[in-house]
């Protein structure tokens, strides 16, 4: 493991080919000017749980976010929420490149402002591939509030949960209710919830996920 603050890795927990790692928040960021790059390798056999240790609190100015994912084997990524800090303008991108025969699960949240606060600004974009078939491929632009406000994107939502469930032969039927819904991809399940406390929607967003992976076998 090769790391460099802001986002240190500590590996807190091994067993045979399984490793837990947490992404350890050593300085202030992303800031202005910023550039973050995660890549991680997951090869085939392994286990990996990557978690987070606290939110990550985007503070003023442009910054951009990368994190590439290689999974032959199977991998758990689960971090904790971006806070999207007033001034802020994250660009995010989240790449997954999977074989036919891994397996991933992989949460996210994110939460428009601190308390009291106008938010900061992102796009989020996801790609994730498997055998070199597109998965997901989905950007989130929550730039303009006149737009994202409205009623089909986030409506008063402050925070987004998204969780993606990826297993060969997985098939899970639609789900929605409001603010939550389950969406049926191919060998995918994609999970989008949102609400305005950041603990209610990780219960639940944990919740439907883990419906998603017992479905998976994972």
């Amino acid at each position: 493991m090769r790391s460099a603050p802001p986002l240190t890795l500590r590996r807190t927990g091994s067993r045979g080919s399984s490793a837990q790692v947490h992404v350890v928040g050593t300085a202030a960021g992303p800031l202005g000017g910023d550039s973050l790059r995660l890549d991680v390798s997951v090869l085939d056999g392994a286990s990996l749980t990557l978690r987070s240790t606290g939110a990550q609190v985007a503070l003023s100015g442009s910054s951009t976010v990368h994190f590439g994912l290689s999974v032959d084997g199977s991998a758990v990524v689960q971090q904790e929420p971006t806070v999207l800090a007033r001034g802020c303008f994250v660009h995010n991108h989240s790449v997954a490149s999977l074989t036919a025969d891994s397996r991933l699960v992989w949460q996210d949240m994110v939460v428009l402002g601190r308390h009291g606060e106008e938010p900061g600004r992102m796009v989020q974009h996801w790609d994730v591939r498997r055998a070199g078939r597109p998965v997901l491929r989905t950007t989130t632009s929550l730039v303009e509030p006149s737009l994202y406000r409205s009623p089909a994107i986030v409506g008063s939502a402050s925070v987004l949960g998204t969780g993606l469930v990826v297993a060969p032969g997985l098939s899970v039927s639609p789900y929605a209710r409001d603010g939550a819904a389950v969406h049926a991809l191919s060998g995918a399940a994609l999970v989008t919830v949102l609400g305005v406390d950041a603990v209610e929607v990780s219960g639940l967003l944990a919740s439907l996920v883990g419906s998603c992976v017992g479905a998976a076998g994972v």
